[in-house]
């Protein structure tokens, strides 16, 4: 019995030794990632249109513009989110400003200075290159640039829905819907007469980056 109880705590001094070799895996904890999409479907000049993320090489690409100014003048930003593709000349772009903010101390709009500004901008009027409000802009499938006009006798609404402030590790991101009529222009560089095409019913699913 004497040698029965050594050999069982002769193992299980082996067994324990052997346990505390082995490497246990450490599992990271997961980053979050913010899921983003993008897709635009509408009436463009009585033809339905649809850009879709990932069909036909299409992506969203985000931009800004800033204005930085020494105080006590505020300094402005205003925002960009285009579905496009490198692959068609189609492309369709909202635009949105300004963003309001003292830069003497920070380079950028704080996160909630960032996150208010979107939130409360949910039927800004349009206005010449968004310096106050929202711009359209459509690149047709020749390549011909149209944008939307300042005080356009044509109806012209936009209505932002479904916004949705998230960060990662990449950026902080202001989700939305935007839902607009409108109509466009572009001049005839031999002419210099202008033309007009509508877009109507349009809804753009997309994000600004800060």
């Amino acid at each position: 019995m004497k040698n029965i109880k050594l050999s069982i705590a002769a193992a299980l001094t082996i067994f324990l030794g052997f346990s505390s070799c082995i490497e246990h895996e450490v599992i990271p904890a997961p980053v979050p990632e913010v899921d983003l999409f993008c897709e635009f479907s509408g009436n463009i000049n009585n033809t339905a249109v649809q850009l879709t993320q990932n069909v036909a090489g299409y992506y969203l690409k985000t931009s800004k513009a800033k204005i930085l100014l020494p105080p006590p003048s505020l300094s402005s930003a205003i925002y960009y989110s285009e579905i496009l593709s490198a692959s068609t000349n189609a492309s369709i772009k909202v635009s949105l400003g300004s963003l309001n903010w003292d830069a003497s101390t920070l380079n950028e709009p704080t996160i909630a200075a960032f996150n208010d500004f979107h939130t409360n901008a949910l039927s800004p009027v349009y206005t010449t290159a968004a310096t106050s409000g929202f711009e359209v802009t459509y690149r047709d499938g020749l390549g011909n640039v149209w944008v939307s006009q300042q005080g356009s006798t044509n109806p012209q609404v936009v209505l932002f829905s479904n916004i949705k402030q998230e960060s990662d590790a990449t950026g902080d991101y202001s989700k939305f819907q935007c839902n607009f009529s409108c109509y466009v222009y572009r001049q005839d560089p031999i002419t210099l007469a202008w033309d007009s095409l509508p877009i109507q019913n349009a809804i753009f699913k997309g994000w600004f980056q800060r």
